[in-house]
Order: C-alpha cells, then structure tokens, then sequence
C-alpha cells in the first residue's frame, strides 16, 4: 500500500470517529502512541492494538489533538444547548410563577370581598340591634318622664285642692 493510500485511508477512518474514542470498531481498546515519523515526531494519537498486527485491516486511527478539539466543540455545543435549555425553563418557571401570583391575588382579594361582607353584615346587625336598643331605652323614659310629669301634676293638683279648700 502506497503512503497517500495509506494516509487516506487512515484520514477517512480518522474522521468517521468523532470526539474521544473509546473503543475500536473491533471492540478492542486503544493505546496511545506516540508517533516517529519525520512529519510528525512525537505527536501523539489513538490507535487500535489489532491494528499493528493486522496491518492489512482498518482499525481506529486518530490524532490526539483533533479528540481533543471534536471534544471540545462536542462539549461547547451540549454547553449552549444547556444554556438554551435553562432560558427555556426559567421563562417558564417565571411565567408559571407569574401566573400563580396573579391566581393567588385573585383567591386573595375573593377571600377579601368576602370578609369585608362578613363583616358589614355584623356591623348591620349590631347596628339595628343598637338602635333598636335605643329607640326601647327612648320609649322606656319618655314613659317614665310621662310618669314624673303625671305624678308631678297629681301631686300640684292635690295640693292646689287642699289649699283651695283651706282657704275657702
């Protein structure tokens, strides 16, 4: 197999796993080289152990760096995701909260009318009851003044009797 094959083929099976891997398509684990070529000394990449004995086959190949940067961006996007989900609920949290105020004004100032009636009524009632209380107190002494006043004549007319008789 020529370089530019192999390479290929290597950037094809590279680019179908995407992040992090974990596993090769063959089920195996992966170990991490380093490689030795003069284009990329040292540079560091996934590979399928089945993969040096069978050269043939194609198992996982990938860069480390390029995980790490699908990771990343695979990261940043659950990120925003997140953070559009969490607007989303507290637009409906405050909605919802809103909402239940305007319920809970609305039991409230009912539970208002209500007593306020309650308590008119009571006031009605106390208020009739005083004056009718009054208006049996008024009738009470006007009888009793009406007495005073008949006794009071009585006792004048008695005494104008006698002294009309005494002087006659």
């Amino acid at each position: 197999m020529s370089s530019s094959s192999s390479a290929s083929s290597r950037l094809t099976n590279r680019r179908s796993v995407y992040g992090v891997p974990s596993r090769c398509w063959c089920g195996r684990n992966l170990v991490t080289y380093a490689a030795q070529t003069k284009d990329n000394p040292f540079r560091r990449f996934y590979r399928c152990a089945v993969a040096l004995q069978r050269q043939t086959e194609e198992h996982l190949f990938k860069w480390i760096e390029e995980a790490l940067v699908d990771e990343t961006i695979m990261v940043e996007r659950k990120h925003l995701s997140l953070v559009d989900e969490v607007k989303e609920l507290r637009g409906k949290m405050v909605e919802k909260l809103e909402l239940e105020e305007r319920m809970i004004r609305k039991m409230v100032d009912e539970r208002v009318k209500e007593e306020l009636e309650e308590v008119k009524a009571k006031m009605k009632e106390e208020m009739m009851m005083a004056a009718e209380t009054l208006q049996k107190m008024a009738r009470k002494m006007a009888k009793t003044s009406m007495q005073k006043v008949g006794i009071t004549l009585l006792v004048v007319g008695t005494i104008a009797c006698i002294c009309g008789k005494l002087m006659g």
